[in-house]
């Protein structure tokens, strides 16, 4: 394989974990995140702006449900103490989906 034909796969690749995000997103049917189409995982943010944080909270289950996982809270220390997270796989890609929440707001 030539260095263009590797560039020219490489590039297919992410625009299919591209359009693999956009249909995740289009099937939960929010609006107002943050999509990220990292080389290898599709990370999706469900911002505080997108709402409150048990709508927020919802808004992660409805995306890892599609995704084939479970959203739980994060307690590990350290910056996303207490955010709301989820791990699973949309068209044969691994998807992050998180949501700060304010420790405050946690209990």
């Amino acid at each position: 394989m030539t260095a263009v034909t590797a560039s020219a796969a490489a590039l297919a690749a992410h625009v299919r974990l591209i359009r693999a995000a956009a249909d995740l997103v289009e099937q939960a049917g929010l609006t107002g995140l943050g999509v990220w189409p990292e080389p290898d995982e599709i990370v999706i943010q469900v911002p505080e702006h997108a709402g409150d944080v048990p709508s927020r909270t919802a808004a992660v289950a409805r995306l890892a449900a599609l995704a084939g996982g479970q959203s739980a809270p994060d307690y590990r220390p350290g910056p996303t103490c207490g955010w709301i997270q989820a791990r699973g796989m949309f068209a044969g890609h691994p998807v992050r989906i998180y949501t700060p929440v304010a420790k405050e707001q946690a209990s």
